[in-house]
């Protein structure tokens, strides 16, 4: 081998012991810390997954993609984002040997889809994570070109994610043994050792975090703690996240019945809401938005013995069952005062489904059972020796 050709190999990235994976997804800097926005789970997701693959024969560096401000110039903008986005792609692939792609479809299948070809024509393993839980219904809707785009990049795909076993399902006959399921996961330094006892006093304590608009069934969740507090029960409702316009001017106007105290606490950093999961008895979530993904907060809730009181839309039903949950059959008022008055007359039962719903998380979404499968999927797809490096 001659002069120059060894210094070109050793100046490529696929030579020596360590190998690098770029991460496409939403910058750090948009509140890592923040929940309750529409966004904060979604970056945890990024910041987890650059301090895990940080050493050893993997590491993981983020090449940042920008996402939508809501104003009244954002179509305009969105050929100028695209641009800005794959110039960026670009310069940071030359620098990788595989690539990771969040992908979150809808008009961003533009993005997504020059990210697939840069990869392919950079002869860059690719991996596609499809995030949250309206991909299926959204691709079976969708007109022919964001179709015939999407079908490209699944085809070239070196592997592809689903955050849902629905998706995996839907996905696996025609893509095959490429197709896995990763769901989110909670790492292992925020989960709780132990968990304050939950139902000890008379005031039932209810949270919900997340975008306060209407598909999350918020209206319906107020409405019905005041039915359940007009029917006798002490409840403290606790909401966190940003609010629509429509549910600030209903809360505004709302007025509390006797037994029912209501916060607002809007968007909180991530220790606060931690360390109000570990303050509340039940995490009430009668979301409507049939395209509901694997939520966070939900795992975290989980993780924090919380009496989970859901309705059954998207990935929710995958994550919990009849031994771990209460399901509201329908997400109306009616529905979430009675589960709450079932709960409070209940608390043994609740007490003993809070504590199947943390088990859960500990045996299969902790960031070493989750990451640790990624961590393999990296190495094949990177033709790397399974027993190369350590978890």
């Amino acid at each position: 081998m001659g002069r120059h050709e060894r210094d070109a190999k050793m100046s490529s990235p696929a030579y020596g012991a360590q190998k690098s994976i770029v991460l496409c997804g939403p910058s750090t800097d948009l509140g890592t810390e923040g929940y309750g926005g529409g966004k904060g789970g979604y970056v945890r997701n990024v910041t987890a997954l650059l301090e895990y693959f940080c050493s050893d024969d993997l590491k993981m560096t983020l090449s940042p993609y920008s996402t939508r401000r809501y104003s009244r110039w954002w179509k305009v903008l969105l050929p100028f984002r695209l641009m800005a986005d794959l110039r960026v792609f670009a310069g940071n692939i030359r620098r990788a040997d595989g690539v990771h792609v969040m992908m979150n479809y809808g008009l961003a299948i533009y993005r997504e889809f020059g990210m697939s070809v840069i990869a392919t024509a950079f002869h860059r393993p690719l991996i596609l994570d499809i995030r949250g839980g309206a991909f299926v219904s959204w691709l079976e809707s969708a007109g022919w070109l964001q179709r015939a785009m999407a079908s490209w990049v699944l085809k070239h795909a070196d592997a592809i994610l689903g955050q849902g076993v629905a998706v995996v399902a839907y996905l696996k006959p025609r893509y095959g043994e490429k197709v896995h399921h990763f769901p989110n996961f909670m790492q292992s330094r925020y989960l709780p050792s132990s968990v304050n006892p939950k139902l000890t006093q008379t005031e039932l304590g209810v949270m919900f975090v997340g975008y306060c608009y209407a598909a999350k069934g918020v209206f319906e969740l107020v409405e019905g703690c005041a039915l359940a507090a007009r029917a006798g029960l002490s409840l403290r409702l606790t909401l966190v996240g940003a609010e629509s316009s429509e549910f600030t001017a209903y809360l505004d106007n709302f007025a509390s019945p006797a037994g029912l105290r209501l916060v607002r606490r809007g968007i909180l950093e991530f220790d606060e809401v931690q360390a109000l999961l570990a303050a509340h008895d039940v995490f009430c979530f009668p979301t409507r938005h049939v395209g509901e993904g694997h939520p966070n907060v939900i795992t975290e809730a989980m993780a924090y013995g919380l009496v989970i009181v859901s309705t059954r839309h998207g990935f929710i039903t995958e994550l919990l069952d009849e031994a771990s949950a209460y399901f509201l059959d329908a997400g109306s008022a009616d529905a979430v005062a009675n589960m709450l008055v079932y709960v409070d007359a209940h608390r043994d039962e609740a007490r003993r489904k809070a504590e199947n719903a943390r088990r859960v998380v500990q045996e299969r979404f902790t960031e070493a059972k989750v990451l640790g499968r990624l961590r393999d999927l990296y190495r094949a797809a990177l033709s790397l020796q399974s027993g190369a490096g350590q978890v």
